[in-house]
C-alpha cells in the first residue's frame, strides 16, 4: 500500500512538473513571434493586439496573456491593448 503511495506522488509530481515546463515552453515561443513582430515593425512604436495577433496567427487574447506577463513587452498606458518593446 504504501508503495502505490509513492508511486502515486511522484507520478503527480512528474505530471505537475511537465505540465508547467509545458506552459512555459509555449509562453516562451508565443513571446519570441510577438517579440519578432515588435522588431521589424520598428520596435519603439506601438502595435494593437489585432496586427500582432494577425502577423503572429496567435489569438488576440493570447497576445493580451502574453504581453502583459512579459517583462520584454511594455504596454501603452494611453491605449488599450496596444504594445511595443520595453526599452530597458
Amino acid at each position: 500500500m504504501e508503495d502505490k503511495i509513492v508511486i502515486g506522488i511522484v507520478v503527480s509530481v512528474v505530471l505537475g512538473a511537465h505540465w508547467w515546463l509545458y506552459l512555459w515552453v509555449k509562453f516562451k515561443v508565443d513571446e519570441g513571434a510577438i517579440m519578432n513582430f515588435l522588431q521589424k515593425s520598428d520596435g519603439n512604436n506601438y502595435c494593437d493586439a489585432e496586427a500582432i495577433s494577425s502577423n503572429t496567427s496567435i489569438a488576440i487574447k493570447r497576445v493580451s496573456i502574453v504581453c502583459s506577463k512579459s517583462k520584454i513587452i511594455k504596454k501603452n498606458d494611453n491605449e488599450n491593448e496596444s504594445w511595443r518593446l520595453n526599452e530597458e
